[in-house]
């Protein structure tokens, strides 16, 4: 199997496992309303059931994103036969893509970029009016639409 494909396998499959700790989530607080001591009977606090599924879906954007940037890179590597490690930035939006990429199939790509920064650096604060939030649905199909662009060759 070529390397895109299973790149973009990886990717999906972060989505599926995301909507399964969705059900879980969903799971997990009608048995705490069951029994609110569940939580501390497995050795967690209930506040912790409360804070998982809050950050479900940051959690797994950045997983989402990590996926694509350990890809992004084997591309630059193995791919383009690079040895630098140029900033993300620099990857999605200059080094890598080629007349196949629509000037919003980068920006897309770029801005699933900008909003994982603000999780991991920001995460306390409101976005700034400029990044809007994104969902790991719409992570997934920018981040998808952007590998599915790179050369089929690519093994």
């Amino acid at each position: 199997m070529i390397k895109r494909q299973q790149r973009l396998e990886r990717i999906a499959r972060v989505e599926q496992e995301y909507l399964a700790a969705r059900t879980a989530a969903s799971l997990l607080t009608e048995r705490l309303r069951g029994n609110p001591s569940y939580g501390r009977d497995q050795g967690w606090e209930s506040r912790a059931g409360a804070d998982f599924s809050e950050n479900l879906e940051a959690t797994y954007l950045i997983r989402m994103y990590a996926e694509f940037e350990a890809g992004l890179r084997d591309y630059w590597q193995s791919h383009h036969g690079k040895d630098t490690r140029p900033a993300m930035r620099q990857l999605i939006r200059h080094a890598i893509p080629s007349p196949l990429f629509s000037q919003d199939c980068i920006d897309n790509a770029d801005g699933v970029r900008e909003y994982r920064n603000f999780l991991v650096h920001e995460a306390d604060d409101e976005p700034p009016p400029h990044l809007a939030r994104m969902s790991v649905h719409n992570a997934k199909r920018h981040l998808c639409t952007y590998f599915s662009r790179l050369d089929p060759g690519w093994r």
